[in-house]
């Protein structure tokens, strides 16, 4: 395979895994507050990866959703 394909192939996990990450905490973060103001999807969707892991690291000490601003 040229390195073009393997970059792009690198890409594209790379983006995949970061998804599944936006997706999960969205799943957690839904089943711990029970709903998410409008919007907050998407702002998690694009945030950083390192973002999603502290956030994810984070969430046992939130106490309301409207901590989640601190990340945005």
């Amino acid at each position: 395979m040229t390195e073009l394909g393997e970059s792009l192939i690198q890409e594209r996990i790379e983006k995949g895994i970061k998804e599944g990450k936006s997706e999960l905490l969205i799943k957690v973060l839904l089943k711990k507050f029970k709903k998410l103001p409008n919007g907050y999807k998407e702002k998690i969707k694009s945030l950083p990866e390192e973002t999603l892991e502290i956030i994810a690291t984070d969430i046992f000490d939130l106490n309301s959703i409207e901590e989640l601003e601190q990340y945005f």
